[in-house]
Parts: structure tokens; sequence; C-alpha cells
């Protein structure tokens, strides 16, 4: 394993009888043995490995699971930048084996300040993209390490049991006061003194149905309540003590309202319609079975579309009206250094899921679902789309009747239960290459496809 992991260095002068201890220090054990052979597979210092045995053999008295930890902590100690450290004990936060979607990972990452920003000069640039690719930098030597893992789902990490147990502490005894406690079947909050000395709060998945009145917590940077299916009311002054709350995740709740007291909806001398004017990243899903979901939308849309500093957009459009509310706003003139993820028509807020299946984290998705003809306003956007999602659409016969010039930036296109569809492409009217980016075409149940590019001539 360890050739495998080191290559070419194993065979500079010295190195491979130290490698040779390391190796017995690590008692066999292939976690941390990967860890330490991926840590130093450019190193080409016999220094540097000698280093390595020397803190390697700090626990040589401890035993069983304790060693195991122990050995564990070196990878952590040997962590490059702080940065990384914290990144990686956020994962304790989540239950062991959790498949963690990276985009929300970096999300919660950057909103607690652990990825810095771009210089705000260069803000034009778009500094949250800028931040964003420092944090799957910073991912991605996690995974390396082998201190996180890739899952088998697509776009998503988990850490595993043994890692989640040494986080637990690890933070313990550097001060970061976690109270992590997902996925046990709790019915109410752990008791007073557990919370108010935490900074960071877990309790996703449980089986919570009430809140305390008020939470005295000022220190708490982070509360997860998400997939607490029967939680239905927030204290009207639950929030009021949280000054330093910077991620808030009620999802998969059935709360519908903030209480009115709360200062995350009002801060003090603060114009409630000039508080989000510095939003950056913003995701609106509704329940398309509400009756008086096209009202909201629309008002929604419109106060999105003031938003001047909008970086990355994330919305289920019931109508293409409300769209095209958004594409002639300013936010839009910025489409350079915007991110979006956009779903049009009547359909089921799960329409994300199916463009979120592909490896593109950070491009640009449009699912336009139960819809018909070909709308001018579809055809703007996709000159800006990566992933396009045609689904049961009516009114078109071919692909290219939203504009084959349109479709120069497109990577991915998915074709499903388009009855009407019968060639992707006509080619009569083709001067030049198209599609030239296409990675990959997906098509599936559309009965009158005859071609792919038809020619008439």
């Amino acid at each position: 394993m360890v050739k495998e992991k080191v290559g070419r260095s194993i065979h500079f002068p010295g190195i491979k009888p130290v490698a040779e201890l390391v190796v017995r220090e690590c008692g066999g054990l292939p976690l941390p043995i990967d860890n330490v052979a991926r840590t130093f597979r450019k190193g080409r210092n016999v220094s540097l490995w000698r280093d390595a045995l020397n803190n390697l053999r700090r626990w040589e008295n401890t035993q069983g699971m304790d060693e195991v930890l122990e050995f564990l902590r070196f990878c952590y100690d040997n962590l490059d930048s702080d940065a990384k450290k914290v990144c990686f004990l956020y994962g304790a936060l989540y239950p062991e084996e959790y498949d963690n979607y990276i985009d929300y990972l970096l999300e919660c990452w950057r909103a607690e300040g652990f990825i810095p920003d771009a210089d705000e000069s260069i803000h034009d640039k778009n500094a949250f993209r800028d931040a964003h690719d420092k944090g799957h930098a910073i991912l991605d030597d996690l995974i390396n390490v082998s201190m996180l893992e890739s899952s088998e789902k697509r776009k998503c990490v988990k850490m595993n049991k043994v890692f989640r147990d040494m986080t637990l502490k690890i933070s313990s005894q550097i001060g970061s006061k976690f109270l992590a406690k997902p996925c046990e079947g709790l019915e109410e909050l752990p008791n007073h003194e557990e919370w108010k000395q935490a900074n960071r709060i877990s309790s996703m998945d449980n089986e919570l149905c009430n809140l305390p009145e008020a939470l005295d917590c000022c220190d708490l940077l982070m509360l997860l309540l998400q997939r607490n299916k029967n939680l239905c009311i927030i204290p009207e002054f639950f929030f009021q003590s949280m000054y330093s709350l910077r991620v808030l995740d009620l999802h998969g709740t059935s709360i519908e309202s903030l209480p009115s007291s709360s200062n995350l909806i009002e801060l003090p001398n603060t114009d409630r319609k000039t508080l989000f004017v510095s939003l950056e990243e913003f995701s609106v899903i509704i329940d398309s079975s509400k009756q008086s979901r096209d009202k909201i939308v629309e008002a929604v849309t419109t106060e999105v579309a003031s938003l001047e500093k909008l970086t990355s957009l994330q919305f289920c459009f019931p109508k293409v009206d409300c769209l095209e509310i958004f594409v002639t706003s300013p936010a839009w003139k910025k489409v350079s250094c915007l991110t979006f993820q956009f779903a049009v028509g009547d359909h089921a807020s799960t329409c994300f899921q199916i463009l979120k299946s592909f490896d593109y984290p950070s491009y640009n998705r449009q699912t336009l679902v139960n819809s018909e003809g070909v709308n001018p306003v579809i055809s703007k956007v996709l000159m800006e789309t990566h992933a396009f999602a045609l689904i049961n659409h009516k009114g078109a016969s071919r692909l290219s009747d939203f504009g084959i010039e349109n479709m120069d930036n497109m990577l991915v296109c998915l074709l499903e239960r388009c009855d009407e569809i019968e060639t992707n492409i006509n080619g009569d009217v083709i001067t030049k290459g198209v599609l030239e980016c296409l990675e990959e075409l997906l098509i599936n149940n559309v009965q009158k496809l005859e071609s792919i590019w038809q020619i008439l001539r």
C-alpha cells in the first residue's frame, strides 16, 4: 500500500527504511497507513519521514480503540492549514456515513467563515465562486488523505464512524463545543446546560415536536434541525439570544414561518426592505400544491430581482412569465457572475435532482417541465445554460426549435416524455458546428423520435 500511495519517492535515499518503521508504528492499520503514505507521497526529504515517525511514537503506549483514535489524531495534526482542520471537524455534526451534498457543505463552510472570500476589489469577477473553488480545493485535499470519503452518490462525501468519533474527541479538546445528536430519536432538545455551552448544535433527523421557549446561547454559530418532520412551530423568542448564528437549517420540517420577533428577519435600526441587499446566495422552492403559489412566486421573484450582489440562485418558477421578471432585471445583466439552477413549469420540487445527478457542481442548469411552445425567454436563458432538461414538453418537434445558436455552452441535455419531438437537430439550416461542447445526451421515452440529426435535402 505504501509503495502504491507514495510512488517514486519511496526509492529516494534513506526513505524506504524509515517508511517501513512508520508502517510498523501504524500497527498494520490500513487507514493510518493510507493517510501517512498519501501525506508524504511527494516528500523526498527523509527528515519529513523521521518527524512523522517521531510523532507516531508519541502514542506507542495507548491501547485498543484509544490507539486507533490517537493514530487518527496524528492524521489530523498533520493537516497543513487551520482551514482544513476546522472543515474536517465539521463532519462530526452529521451522522456517521452520512451522504453530505458537496455544494451544501461548501455553503456551510463559507457561511461560517472557514473559506476566505476573494478580495472585495474583484467582486465583479465573482468572489463567491472564487471562495467556492477554494472550498473544493480543501475538500479534495481531505479526500486525498482519506479523512473524508467520496460517496457512492454523486456529488456527496461522507465521514466514517472511526473518524467521526475521533473528531468529536478532538473538538472537545480544542474548545470547539459541538452538541452533535443527529439520528438519535430525540423528541426534545438536550438539557439546558448542554446547549448553553455549545457553539454548534446538530439535532437533525430526530423526532422533535417542540422547541424551548428560548435558548440562552449567544455563542451559537450553527443550528441543524432539518428533517424533524413533526416540528411545526418556533416559539416567539426562540432566536432572541442567537446573535452569532450563521447557519440555520430547517428544511424537511413542518415549519411554515419564523417568529415575527426573530432577529433573523429584522435587525435593530435596519430597514427590512434593505436587509438582504448584500445577499449572494438564495434558494427558493415552493410547494406546487399551494393554491396561492403563483402570486407568492411572482412577489418573491420581484424581490429577488432587486438583489444587486446575487451570485447563486436556485428557483422554481411556476410559469415562464415569472422567469421573465428575473431575466429582464438588473440582476440578470450580471449573469456572467451568476450561477443558477432554474426549474420552469408545473412540477414537483424534486425536479432539481434530475440534473444534480451529473458531476457539474457549479454549472448553470435549466429544467423545463410540463410546458408548451418555444418562448424567447427560455432561449435567452439557454444561452447561459450548461445542463438542460426538457421534460413532458408540448409544441416543439425539434430541440433546435429553441435556437441551436443558443446551445453553444451546453454540456448535458436530457429529453424525457416529449411526445412531439421527432428529431433533435434540423440539419438543413445549419451552416457551422453545433453542440460542440455537448458531453452527454440522454433520451428517455420520446416515442416519436426518428433521428438525432435530420437532413431533408
